[in-house]
């Protein structure tokens, strides 16, 4: 990798940790709309739904234009209409329909962002899910950054503290805004998507759909995990919300970890292997934190569930390019849609059941389901990646 592919790799992954700072903030704000606003479990999990429903149709269809025409400044787009609607969602918070708009520009905001981000990544690692781990450990670091900053506004400032939380997007969006006007970025042109894509490459659409499906419990048990750690530790064990948001923090940055490991680890060992293991730690890591004793063994099962979920982050992405190797923007809105949609689209079902039962039974769910994908992952096939003519400086 050349160093202007180099700068431009880190580029992007400053961009994708302030982007993807927005869904770790929504996650982390629910605990104090619970106390402060007066939320229910399932009008909390409704924000979840509201940051990710239409996420999960806009995200593929912004792939869609990323591979077409090529849009760039969707990435920049997405990452400001993210940060304006999370900072606008605490000084929404008297009103709940307005709190779930403002939290659905945030998500289609975050929609826009990734899928022509993701093609700019492939472009400068050349396809490795050693580069695409590090542009996707981006996300893991903003995600774990945004407890804290949500504690700092909110908890210091009460919800409207939510308007400080606009600065990851205000900054990041500058510096993007600046390089990309000093070329250093560039439109994905139709040579550059040929040269992805390689000679003579067909997209094989069933292996696709069986990836799709692994993912779908993916995504379930990484947004039930996101928006129920912290309650759990509340319901179960009477943390305060401060305290509860630990498990919050740690949660990402234990991601961070299993992303580099996994990504480094699938380009030796093989993708297949690296996913089969990280779904079967997981199941195990979800079921430690069922049966924790105490708020630490909470905290540190989490970090555990973090660093299992992860491991095939990266070789889900780049094992899906190759099985859609004409439509790389398509499958990077599909594969990373998922990780924020579909599991929101379904949060509001973990939260009926948590007022219906408990959100201890919830965790009982996600054990089931990562043990689900576990099973669903030998169905999945490897398949040779053609990189002719694709690395550029």
């Amino acid at each position: 990798m050349t160093s202007t592919a180099r700068g431009r790799l880190w580029a992007l992954t400053a961009t994708h940790a302030a982007n993807d700072f927005y869904p770790g903030a929504v996650a982390a704000l629910l605990p104090y709309f619970i106390a402060r606003a007066g939320y229910s479990y399932a009008a909390a999990a409704g924000i979840t739904l509201a940051a990710t429903a239409l996420s999960s149709v806009a995200q593929p269809a912004f792939g869609h234009l990323s591979d077409r025409y090529g849009l760039r400044w969707l990435s920049l787009a997405g990452l400001l209409c993210a940060g304006a609607g999370v900072a606008l969602s605490g000084v929404a918070g008297h009103s709940y329909p307005l709190v779930l708009a403002v939290v659905a520009l945030s998500g289609i905001g975050v929609a826009a962002y990734h899928p022509a981000a993701t093609v700019e990544a492939r472009l400068a690692g050349s396809g490795s899910s050693g580069a695409m781990s590090l542009f996707s450990v981006g996300g893991n670091v903003g995600t774990a950054l945004a407890p804290s900053a949500v504690v700092l506004a909110v908890g210091r400032l009460g919800l409207p503290g939510t308007v400080l939380l606009a600065l990851p997007a205000l900054v990041l969006g500058a510096v993007y805004f600046s390089l990309a006007r000093k070329g250093m970025f560039r439109r994905v042109v139709a040579t550059e998507k040929a040269a992805v894509a390689g000679p003579g490459q067909r997209d094989s659409w069933s292996s696709f759909a069986w990836l799709t499906a692994v993912l779908a419990l993916w995504s379930i048990a990484y947004v039930g995990t996101t928006s129920f750690v912290a309650l759990y530790s509340i319901a179960r064990f009477g943390s305060t919300p401060s305290d509860a948001s630990l498990a919050l923090s740690v949660f990402p940055a234990a991601g961070a970890v299993g992303t580099l490991a996994g990504g480094r680890l699938a380009d030796r060992l093989g993708r297949l292997a690296v996913i089969r293991s990280g779904y079967a730690l997981a199941a195990l890591s979800v079921g430690a934190i069922v049966l924790a004793p105490s708020p630490a063994v909470v905290v540190v099962a989490t970090g555990c569930v973090g660093i299992a979920l992860f491991l095939p982050f990266s070789a889900q992405i780049t094992l899906s390019h190759t099985y859609l190797p004409n439509r790389i923007g398509l499958a990077s809105g599909v594969t990373l849609g998922l990780t924020l949609s579909l599991g929101g689209v379904v949060s509001p079902l973990l939260g009926a059941l948590a007022d219906a039962a408990s959100v201890r039974t919830v965790f009982v769910l996600i054990g089931l389901l990562t043990a689900g994908g576990f099973a669903l992952s030998f169905t999945l096939r490897e398949r040779e990646r053609v990189l002719a003519g694709y690395a550029r400086p």
